[in-house]
């Protein structure tokens, strides 16, 4: 009995202290409103002229856990094509001391469809982990995600490296490999839909971005990026060539963020 009570109050001691922690950390907002001349996507090229729109929300649970959701939307201003997507997500992210680690689900809504136009499916979901480390003089990111609607997996290794320029100026440079796990959409058919099966190297991109405080709760971000299609995005990729995509793109675009 005294082992069972000990055990009780322990359990109690501990929810009361992660409540309390909870109570005086309270949820942070975040609102960013961004252009993007292309829209590429794990690799993956959807529309161009873009202009997204991104709410995030997160709140520490503990000095170790973070709660994080978001909602992001996206749509194209060329009058050639229709594309608009919307982003529900959460995740909880946990510092484990070696790590940063991250597990959480993303709802994916399509009104357009997938493949623009009304082609293609009109939602996706997805579990994904993540672990993140600084190793050396660079952050290193392993990503793995796994899409229900087409049972494919999307593995991604990426490394970054910030340069800090002035005192509210920073260059962050970040390369990135993607990885296709069973057909994450990699290949099409006349419908849109997606019908690869094979395992396969998706993409390189590679980015340059630059950071610059506003003020204490607004930063902007102009970026240029470079996407290099793989095998599994190769054939995708130039088959809109005459809308915007390529097999290998410079883009770029910029981004606002406040912090409430």
């Amino acid at each position: 009995m005294k082992h069972i009570t000990a055990l009780t109050l322990t359990t109690l001691l501990a929810a009361t202290g992660l409540a309390q922690t909870a109570a005086a950390n309270p949820v942070a907002l975040d609102l960013t409103a961004g252009y993007d001349s292309e829209y590429y996507y794990r690799g993956l090229w959807f529309s161009n002229q873009n202009a997204s729109y991104n709410l995030g929300a997160s709140k520490k649970l503990s000095d170790t856990t973070t709660l994080n959701a978001l909602a992001y939307y996206t749509s194209s201003n060329d009058r050639r094509s229709s594309y608009q997507e919307l982003d529900l997500g959460a995740s909880l992210a946990y510092d484990a001391g070696f790590a940063t680690l991250t597990a959480g689900y993303t709802y994916f809504f399509f009104f357009d469809g997938y493949a623009g136009n009304g082609a293609g499916q009109t939602f996706a979901s997805e579990f994904f982990v993540s672990a993140a480390k600084t190793v050396g003089p660079v952050n290193v990111t392993a990503t793995y995600a796994y899409d229900l609607y087409i049972d494919a997996s999307y593995a991604e290794l990426a490394v970054d490296k910030t340069f800090a320029l002035t005192d509210s100026t920073s260059l962050v440079l970040k390369a990135a490999a993607g990885y296709s796990i069973g057909g994450y959409y990699t290949a099409f058919d006349l419908g849109g839909y997606n019908v690869g099966t094979e395992s396969v190297w998706t993409h390189v991109a590679l980015t340059a971005s630059l950071p610059i405080a506003l003020s204490k709760t607004a930063t902007l971000t102009p970026y240029v990026a470079y996407n290099i299609s793989g095998a599994g995005r190769t054939e995708t990729n130039t088959a809109n060539i005459g809308l915007g995509s390529d097999e290998d793109q410079l883009f770029f675009g910029a981004a606002i963020k406040a912090v409430f």
